[in-house]
């Protein structure tokens, strides 16, 4: 998972979390209440040849949730919360989950949302986590302690500058999956179209 060369890793601090590590990276990261931006996925499968590849937006609301909305292969529009997961096609709800009858979605969910709007301190409750950072940019390396992701994951795997930039998963079965986020900035104004994906909350 790691960006750079061992040769080079002698020039990265590395540490675990407790140290200034995580606070380095704090530092270098803008944490805001909305955020919005574009993602790319790609899913590789050990048994499959070509990865599975997505794109789409995402909109990031603390007090509501995140919006994740594939525009290709297919249309597809998640609102994700800490309680709900909701997945709508052509404007039709066609998944709705609820914490309460699966409690493996909230600790699921959690996580997703803290990897997305940077909260470190929901992560460290987690994951065991170490890392570098160098003058342009940081990767922080996250080991679960247990739960949910300790049964199917090895590392996520965390690369950003002044905002997370990617996302790594690697999975004890040989499956990874890889996101790439862009053009990161505060949410702004949403759309009404936005607005209505909240609501259905």
């Amino acid at each position: 998972m790691n960006l750079q060369s061992l040769a080079l890793a002698l020039l990265f601090i590395v540490a675990p979390a407790h140290s200034a590590l995580l606070d380095d990276v704090k530092a270098r990261v803008s944490v805001k209440d909305t955020l919005r931006g574009e993602f790319r996925q790609e899913k590789r499968i050990a048994n499959l040849a070509k990865p599975l590849l997505a794109s789409g937006q995402f909109v990031y609301r603390k007090q509501q949730g995140l919006l994740w909305q594939i525009e290709k292969p297919y249309a597809s529009d998640s609102i994700i919360t800490a309680d709900t997961l909701i997945q709508s096609v052509n404007g039709k709800i066609i998944v709705r989950v609820d914490a309460k009858s699966q409690p493996a979605y909230s600790a699921v969910s959690r996580i997703f949302m803290a990897l997305v709007a940077g909260d470190w301190a929901a992560l460290e409750a987690d994951f065991v986590i170490t890392g570098y950072v160098d003058a342009q940019r940081w990767q922080l390396t996250l080991k679960p302690k247990a739960g949910l992701f300790a049964s199917f994951a090895k590392t996520l795997t965390l690369t950003g500058a002044s905002a997370l930039q990617q996302i790594d998963i690697a999975e004890k079965n040989g499956d990874s999956t890889h996101y790439t986020l862009s053009q990161v900035r505060p949410a702004g104004a949403l759309s009404a179209a936005e607005e209505n994906q909240f609501l259905r909350q």
